[in-house]
Order: structure tokens, then C-alpha cells, then sequence
């Protein structure tokens, strides 16, 4: 026999024997998430705790509960590859509690619309909301130092500093930190992947380089808490990783990448997303459990970026770079020197400190290539460090595009559709702060 316990007030609430419940009334959302924790353990099918907790639970309970619940603790069955998909929670619902799917389909979408879960925030304000709000490649919860381990306690505690040294040449320290986010119940085994690439924009996993464990080697690592120690985390506990090694081989900006899977969510696994840019683009923005740093100081005026087409038919892009205190004078470009994909926006110098600075350019099917950015002051120098450039790479879709109706609802651009305007998806950002110390 199985008996859950609520863990505000230590009372029995659900008893589970050979998958049956016995008559114990759910009372509150902490004895739903409870049931719902322990018939997961027990085996139980999600429509089958969704039914055994919809007939145990008081009357002001809800139907949008048991949504929001499963969709924590069946992680894994929702789960689509690349994001949790509300088709197939609705098609629980209407399976375990009988709803009409129109009904279904409103609630799925709105319980899938929170990450409920391990969350390793892909921006300083990044709650867990789905798609991710904001910039979703500044993730502050990626740490790099060089030479030396950090002190975990000290990584978790000052919780939204941000801890990031350039990675160096050789020997570096990487670290994702995470919490337990909207989940009330303890996520026991929570381990963590991390990888790197070259800096830029839509990088498929075929690009990215594994990284490995200081301790012992492995590409699988501990999540550990205040103390140093792997443990449970518990509804709004933080932890972080265990060290791993980044050791790059060249001075190129780099990308650092992160994945964490747990008892609940184990298909969280980057390496087997379909090459796509829609499907690279819908993984990082849908998965709270994944996070992206994109985030360097210039190393010299002219730096260089990757960017894909991981399509295999041509695609349009976009590339914009946004000004962010740059110096009146300052002078930008952006271009490919590669034959095949040649643009150049030519120099331009600014006017206004927030600048905005496009050039679009037509991508071959299955394409990699190298961004030019030139980024330096009135005198041809480095600019100080309080200057920024935001550099996006945007994905245009036509009417007609295999994905744009897709795009118009992920995006909510309900009068693009009607106009049947094009609509740009975001493929990610890399921003480049100056090199110089700041002037006192």
C-alpha cells in the first residue's frame, strides 16, 4: 500500500493499493499534486489518476487543477520532442474526465502555458511562461569561470548575479543552475547535460560539442543544493549542477547550452531534435528545462558568428542589430563574404544610441555560414563595456510557408493572419558587449 501525505499539514490524503484508491476527499491543490505524484510512482496511466483524483476531490477543485497538475507530474507523457504538446493533454482529458474536446483543447492550452518543473531561466525575468517571454539565449543561469571550481553555495545564494568569465583557451568551469518551479511535490533526481558551440544563431545539435563532468568524466551530472550534496528539490528549491569542463580550442565566441531531465521529465534530450529550424526554434522557446547562453564581450572590431538554415529547402532571414547605449558616431556592419550567400550592409554610423541596423539575405537549403559584425567606435577602437550590440537572426514566413499559420498562433499575431502579412520568428540573438572597461 502506498499512502501520500500532505506536506502543510501531515494528513493522510490519498490511499493507493494495487492502483485503487480508497475514499480519502482531495481537499486543496497540494493533496492533488500529492495523489497525482503518488499514482505516477504507483504506475498509473495519467487518464487514470486524472479520473481516481476527479472522484476524490472536493467540489471547489477544478478540472483546469488536474490540467495543471498532470502537466507537471506526466511531463514525460505530453512531451512531442521538441515541446509539451496540449493536443495530446486535451486528448487525456477527454479520455480520463469525459470533457468535450473543444473544452479539452481551452484547458490543455492554458495548463501547458505555465512550465511546471525544473526551470533554468533563459533571461533575468524568464518565470517559466510558454513560449519563453524575452530574449531566450541570455540565460543567466549558465556560469563559466576559468582555472578554478566555484563555490556552489555561493553560485545558488547570490541567485540573480550573474557568474560569467569569457571562456578562455584551454581549461574552463561550466554550471547550469535550476529550481523547482510551480511543481509542488519534491522532483527527486534531477541530472543535467551541457554542451557547447560556436557562438551565433540557430545552431542544430549536429554542431554542438558535449561537455563532461570535473568530477569523474561523465555526460551526466548531479544537480546539488546549499551544501554542496545531490538532494530532492522541493517546491521553490534552487540547486546547481555539478562542475563541468569547457575546454575550447579557439578564441571564437562560444555558445554554452544546457539540459536537465528528472523523474518526470526524462525525454529532455537535445541530441535527438529533428533538424529543422522550426523544431530547433519551438525546443528552446517551449522547454523550461533547457536554457542558452549567448552573451559576450567583442573580442576585436570585427567579430565573427555562425548562423544556419537547418532546412533543407532556401529560407529568408533577417539579420538585426540593435543599438544598446552605443556612442553617436560609432560605426556597424554586417555581412558574408561566402560567394554563395555575399551581403554586406556597409559601414554605418550611428545616429542614435539605439540604433537599429537590418540586412535580409536568402539561405540555401542545409546552410552554414559566418557573420561579419563590425562593432567599434568614431576612432576605429573597441567600444567600453556598457555598450552593447544585439545581433538576431529572424526567420521570415510568407503566407503560404509550411509554418506560418503555426508561427501566427505561436506568436498570437491574429491580425497578421488576417492580413495575411508575413510574420519573422525569432532563431535566436547572440549580444556583444564592448571590450574596453568602463571609462571612470
Amino acid at each position: 500500500m502506498l499512502r501520500t501525505k500532505n506536506y502543510s499539514e501531515e494528513t493522510d490524503v490519498l490511499e493507493i493499493e494495487n492502483g485503487l484508491e480508497l475514499n480519502q476527499e482531495i481537499r486543496n491543490i497540494q493533496q492533488m499534486w500529492d495523489a497525482a505524484i503518488a499514482l505516477q510512482k504507483a504506475g498509473a496511466y495519467d487518464t487514470e489518476a486524472m479520473y481516481k483524483i476527479y472522484k476524490n476531490m472536493n467540489p471547489k477543485l477544478t478540472f483546469q487543477d488536474i490540467a495543471n497538475v498532470c502537466s507537471g507530474v506526466y511531463a514525460d507523457t505530453y512531451w512531442s520532442n521538441i515541446f509539451m504538446d496540449p493536443a495530446l493533454l486535451a486528448k487525456s482529458l477527454v479520455q480520463g474526465l469525459g470533457l468535450d474536446l473543444g473544452t479539452a483543447n481551452t484547458i490543455a492550452g492554458i495548463a501547458i502555458s505555465q512550465w511546471r518543473g525544473v526551470l533554468s531561466r533563459k533571461n533575468i525575468n524568464d518565470t517559466g511562461v510558454i513560449p519563453t517571454q524575452g530574449d531566450y539565449s541570455q540565460s543567466i543561469d549558465i556560469v563559466c569561470n576559468q582555472n578554478t571550481q566555484l563555490d556552489t553555495d555561493q553560485v545558488i545564494e547570490q541567485w540573480n548575479n550573474q557568474f560569467w568569465q569569457m571562456p578562455q583557451v584551454g581549461k574552463n568551469y561550466i554550471y547550469a543552475r535550476c529550481a523547482n518551479t510551480n511543481f509542488l511535490g519534491e522532483i527527486t533526481t534531477p541530472q543535467v547535460q551541457m554542451f557547447y558551440s560556436t557562438g551565433g544563431f540557430n545552431q542544430p545539435p549536429t554542431a554542438w560539442t558535449q561537455c563532461f563532468t570535473a568530477k569523474n568524466g561523465a555526460a551526466i551530472g548531479d544537480v546539488v543544493l546549499e551544501g554542496g550534496k545531490p538532494g530532492p528539490l522541493g517546491a521553490g528549491i534552487r540547486g546547481v549542477s555539478e562542475a563541468f569542463m569547457l575546454n575550447p580550442t579557439s578564441t571564437q565566441h562560444i555558445c554554452v547550452i544546457s539540459a536537465i531531465t528528472s523523474d518526470f521529465f526524462a525525454k529532455n534530450n537535445p541530441l535527438k531534435i529533428t533538424l529543422g529550424n522550426w523544431n530547433s526554434s519551438t525546443y528552446i522557446t517551449h522547454n523550461g528545462a533547457s536554457a542558452w547562453h549567448n552573451f559576450d564581450p567583442q573580442i576585436k572590431t570585427e567579430d565573427q558568428l555562425s548562423f544556419y538554415n537547418q532546412d533543407n529547402t532556401e529560407e529568408e532571414f533577417t539579420f538585426v542589430a540593435r543599438c544598446k547605449n552605443v556612442p553617436i558616431g560609432s560605426r556597424i556592419a554586417l555581412k558574408s563574404d561566402d560567394p554563395a550567400v555575399k551581403f554586406d550592409s556597409g559601414i554605418i554610423v550611428t545616429t542614435s544610441t539605439t540604433q537599429v541596423i537590418k540586412i535580409s539575405a536568402i539561405l540555401p537549403g542545409n546552410y552554414a555560414g559566418t557573420l561579419k559584425v563590425r562593432f567599434e567606435d568614431a576612432n576605429g577602437k573597441l567600444l567600453t563595456a556598457n555598450a552593447a550590440l544585439e545581433i538576431s537572426m529572424l526567420w521570415k514566413l510568407k503566407q503560404g510557408h509550411i509554418h506560418y499559420v503555426d508561427a501566427i498562433k505561436q506568436l498570437g499575431a491574429v491580425e497578421t493572419l488576417r492580413s495575411l502579412r508575413e510574420v519573422q520568428l525569432s532563431m535566436g540573438s547572440f549580444t556583444l558587449t564592448g571590450g574596453l572597461p568602463i571609462k571612470n
